[in-house]
């Protein structure tokens, strides 16, 4: 792989957190709505913000497809790392789209929602429910793939890593960071609803806080890398 195509994709990281935040303000849930709101409340809020948050949907579509080759990045780092990480890399992989999933499908719900604002307010509420739950809930792919990512780290003997050891123990606090989120199940106030203290706001801000890190690192593992793209083959002439 082209050192430059891996640094250019190691980078949309820093794209997939400046859109995705930024869809969360357009919509106006920064902070999130609250499970424990009722139907109509639910409802009115589609009704008084129907094109913000059409727009901040499209806005969060096109940030999960910028994380793809980010995660590509990721596995050929890891890759790197040692040939004998394979599988690690594969993990990851899938991880990574199964992230990609786990914003693409609460999204198209949550525009069905919002497509028509007018509607019972029980099935309203219903959709913005599902929606909620499994964009919030939804974490153990990025659970496994930071826990993926930071025993690659470790696998690395070298004197000097490709990516710095202590990344790995910032992946692994990540992975616990984001447990909580996965409780919301059995609360609609406090710390553990999905607009809670430990399954939004510390979650979120893992999510976030990650990017943000690997994302710098990637990129200085990719200048780091070989350039293995393979010469030219000159055909004879005829």
């Amino acid at each position: 792989m082209s050192r430059r195509i891996l640094t250019v994709c190691a980078s949309f990281g820093y794209v997939f957190i400046a859109l995705f935040f930024a869809a969360l303000l357009i919509a106006h849930w920064i902070p999130p709505m609250a499970p424990s709101w009722s139907a109509e409340r639910v409802a009115a809020f589609y009704t008084d913000h129907p094109d913000p948050v059409r727009a901040g949907l499209v806005v969060m579509l096109v940030g999960a497809v910028t994380t793809a080759p980010f995660v590509a990045a990721l596995s050929s780092l890891i890759r790197r790392i040692d040939a004998r990480l394979e599988p690690l890399a594969g993990i990851q992989l899938v991880c990574g789209a199964a992230n990609v999933a786990a914003i693409f499908v609460p999204v198209l719900i949550f525009t069905a929602t919002a497509y028509r604002p007018d509607r019972s307010p029980d099935i309203t509420m219903a959709l913005n429910d599902t929606a909620w739950i499994m964009l919030v809930m939804n974490a153990f792919p990025a659970i496994g793939q930071a826990t993926v990512v930071g025993v690659a780290i470790l696998a690395d003997k070298r004197s000097t890593p490709l990516l710095p050891r202590w990344a790995a123990y910032l992946n692994f606090w990540m992975a616990f960071l984001f447990l909580p989120s996965v409780l919301l199940t059995f609360f609609k106030t406090g710390p553990f609803a999905w607009n809670g203290i430990l399954s939004f706001w510390v979650a979120a801000g893992a999510f976030g806080a990650w990017f943000l890190v690997m994302t710098p690192l990637m990129v200085r593992a990719a200048n780091r890398v070989d350039d293995d793209r393979a010469p030219a083959v000159l055909e004879p002439a005829v």
